[in-house]
């Protein structure tokens, strides 16, 4: 069977993606391996999930600064669990050790040194160990839930649990997606911005009001009186003409009579 190294290149391969670009891997049954190695690389890792590896130390675990849930069930670890707080796992909630061989409750108390460690499952040990809740939640204050159930015995609500795996799930396609969503937010917001600036365009101090529609009213109005008014200038002439050929008929006969007096 193929160990880690090969495993995580297979995965690469097929995602066509770099070891930074992945945020979850899971390398369930897929593997062979004692120690957990050759991860250095994934430092944006949120889930990382190695069950049934046969796992027996985590000597050397990798430094994953963004880590936030790690499940190591159905291996055979049976202790060391300092390895995890020397990888710096500063941003890790969920931690799953369920079905190892851990089996004294001591191991655990290197856990406080995960500021951020909120759930922690070490049920069905092969040991046949039961961990003392009281105990364990003394040593780890800052521990919600153990094995599914806070301090006071009640049961993990499962809405919770699922709400981390969209949040988890979200993130990762937004991150894939690689921002598309915000081109297209830029793009509506210059089309509004766009519409803005036609609209002030359309009612701006260059567009024509109602007053304006008026004054071309009365402009027209006064159009329609200096046409009225030429024409009754035409008609004045036309009725003019008359009182010409009459003038011009007078002289004709005054005329005519002189020249009789001069016979």
């Amino acid at each position: 069977m193929k160990d880690i190294e090969q495993a995580v290149a297979a995965i690469l391969e097929k995602q066509k993606k770099q070891p930074d670009g992945l945020v979850s891997l899971i390398l369930d049954s897929t593997c062979k391996a004692t120690h957990v190695k050759g991860l250095d690389a994934f430092v944006n890792l949120k889930t990382l999930s190695l069950c049934s590896l046969g796992l027996t130390s985590l000597e050397g675990f990798p430094k994953l600064p963004k880590l936030e849930r790690l499940i190591l069930t159905d291996n055979r670890i049976t202790g060391g669990l300092q390895h995890l707080v020397d990888a710096g796992l500063t941003s890790l909630r969920t931690l799953e050790l369920a079905n190892n061989r851990i089996s004294r409750v001591e191991e655990l108390e290197c856990l406080k040194g995960l500021p951020s460690l909120q759930s922690l499952d070490v049920d069905q040990q092969a040991t046949k160990v039961e961990f003392d809740p009281k105990k364990v939640f003394t040593m780890l204050k800052e521990l919600k839930y153990l094995n599914g159930a806070d301090e006071e015995g009640r049961e993990r609500d499962g809405d919770e649990e699922e709400e981390d795996f969209e949040e988890e799930a979200g993130e990762e396609e937004y991150e894939e997606g690689g921002g598309e969503g915000e081109e297209e937010f830029e793009d509506e917001e210059g089309a509004e911005e766009f519409e803005e600036k036609e609209y002030a365009v359309l009612v701006g101090p260059d567009a024509v009001g109602e007053d304006e529609e008026g004054d071309y009213q009365d402009e027209g109005e006064g159009d329609d009186d200096d046409e009225e008014g030429e024409d009754e200038e035409d008609e004045g002439a036309e009725g003019a003409e008359p009182a010409s050929g009459g003038t011009k008929r007078k002289r004709e006969e005054e005329e005519g009579d002189e020249e009789g007096g001069d016979e």
